[in-house]
């Protein structure tokens, strides 16, 4: 049967009132998340500086076992660092010996003390303790601790416990 008039018994689509609602809801949602993604963004960028210095230390300790010299990480300014490495093999790493980098750190992220880190031997071992920490915006630090013995470890927090 044929119904008389504009609209026939099989309309697709949605009103005007049911659009307004779900966009409400979904607004309400986003303002609930947004602030939390924001206040979780410092920690993740965190996370992500420390695997790209770890990373590097790793290449650097590695680079140094096979091709038998030293190698380091030096922090030219608190967001950024280069890997360097003894290229003329007189037993010392010179501040113009660039291997690679400049590497920057994500943004928000500083790296203390500046300059040149423990140096790796070819051995793999590290040269001379010492510590790198990496702060966000939000004052959580991440740590690297160099030991004499073997390379480094990395230090989670407040330096309490190994990851």
């Amino acid at each position: 049967m044929k119904m008389s008039g504009y609209f026939s018994s099989k309309q697709a689509g949605f009103t005007i009132i049911e659009i307004v609602l779900v966009l409400g809801v979904g607004m309400i949602i986003m303002a609930i998340a947004i602030p939390n993604l924001v206040a979780v963004l410092p920690g993740f960028r965190l996370s992500d500086g420390a695997r790209q210095v770890a990373k590097d230390l790793q290449v650097a300790r590695m680079k140094a076992i096979a091709q038998n010299r030293k190698f380091r990480l030096n922090f030219v300014s608190s967001s950024s660092y280069t890997v360097q490495s003894d290229q003329n093999g007189d037993g010392t790493i010179a501040s113009t010996e660039n291997e690679s980098g400049p590497f920057s750190l994500p943004e928000g992220i500083t790296a203390t003390p500046l300059g040149a880190t423990s140096e790796f031997q070819p051995r793999g071992t590290a040269s001379a303790s010492g510590t790198i920490t990496l702060q966000n915006s939000n004052s959580q630090q991440k740590a690297f601790r160099f030991p004499l013995s073997d390379g480094y470890r990395f230090l989670s927090g407040q330096e309490t416990k190994w990851d």
